[in-house]
């Protein structure tokens, strides 16, 4: 294992760096805004469960075609995108009701990412936030492959049954645990005190890795991506186990990742319930991390905590960012200079 530091710029467009703001609620004006997508039909369940989108990931196909990550109930569901509106599908069930004949609880899912033709889907792999309960039903990953012509499973699925297809492991809880301090320090702790309880929040796929980010522990302003390699998780193989540092500033954690041809998008906001939100550009194999801009919340209860990588180039990127306590993610899209 080899413990790397992100070093922090702010992104430059030719010669003018891009506006690093204090937050506010957004606005027309706001840095980088395209524009609000608009969602139909509705995604599935009640209120509760269309305002917990906590992740998302595509397929890069056209159209694409994505998942969420739910951090209630035990499923997920697919969605396409056409022009600026996402399109909800089909609801998949990840977990059984009971295990090992006993009653299974919330997957607590906060990330999603795919690559070479599966889509995974992490649970927090943290403590309740409320009262700090283990809830070994969150310290699951979850995979599934899917055809790679059309980016679906060929196996059936329904919200109600889980496919037998579907793969889990609960191998990152040792993987976390067993982590260098300070994550492995913060492992299984309280997620309101201190630097806060090791929580996962974001999911990246990258060239056979998958990269964990950590909402918490946040360290002397360090937040921490935990990296291995994805065959090592699904098998009985060694881990290749890395480490990296992002300097991302006091109390501030990875909300969401998203993977780009050159390294990461990482998506930072607050450990603990109030402060900024961020998007940066995380450089492979330098490991500079540059500053796109502030985010702006589009109302004081929305969280943001996902981005999907629109499209990319050789100029900039084009993102879409979703919001935990807004129905149905209330999408907005941005547009950064690299």
């Amino acid at each position: 294992m080899i413990r790397k530091t992100a070093t922090l710029m702010c992104a430059v467009a030719g010669a003018v760096a891009l506006l690093c703001v204090p937050n506010g609620l957004a606005s027309a004006d706001e840095v980088g805004f395209v524009a609000e997508w608009s969602v139909k039909p509705e995604f599935d369940g009640k209120k509760k469960l269309r305002k917990s989108i906590s992740g998302a990931a595509c397929a890069p196909v056209a159209p694409p075609v994505c998942v969420v990550a739910l951090d209630e109930k035990q499923r997920t569901q697919f969605f396409t995108i056409d022009g600026n509106r996402i399109i909800p599908g089909k609801s998949m069930r990840l977990l059984p009701k009971e295990l090992n004949g006993a009653k299974t609880g919330e997957i607590d899912a906060e990330g999603a990412a795919y690559g070479d033709g599966y889509f995974y889907i992490v649970g927090s792999h943290g403590l309740s936030r409320k009262k700090s309960e283990f809830n070994p039903s969150s310290f699951f990953l979850f995979r599934f492959s899917v055809d790679e012509q059309n980016v679906f499973p060929e196996f059936e699925f329904s919200k109600k049954k889980v496919a037998p297809d579907i793969e889990r492991t609960d191998a990152l809880r040792a993987i976390l645990k067993g982590a260098p301090d300070p994550i492995g320090q913060y492992a299984e702790k309280p997620l309101g005190e201190g630097g806060g309880g090791v929580n996962i929040e974001g999911l990246a796929y990258h060239d056979g890795r998958l990269y964990i980010g950590l909402r918490g522990p946040s360290v002397d302003g360090r937040a921490f991506l935990r990296s291995v390699n994805v065959d090592a998780l699904f098998s009985n193989s060694k881990p290749d186990l890395d480490v990296i540092e992002l300097a991302l500033g006091s109390g501030t954690g990875v909300r969401d990742l998203a993977a780009v041809s050159d390294g990461l998008i990482v998506l930072s906001g607050p450990v603990q319930s109030k402060g900024d939100y961020a998007l940066h550009h995380l450089l492979f194999p330098s490991l500079t991390l540059s500053k796109l801009a502030d985010l702006r919340m589009p109302d004081k209860d929305h969280k943001a905590e996902t981005v999907l990588v629109l499209a990319e180039d050789a100029a900039s990127f084009d993102l879409l960012v979703m919001y935990d306590g807004a129905t149905d993610g209330g999408p907005r899209e941005y547009r950064f200079a690299r």
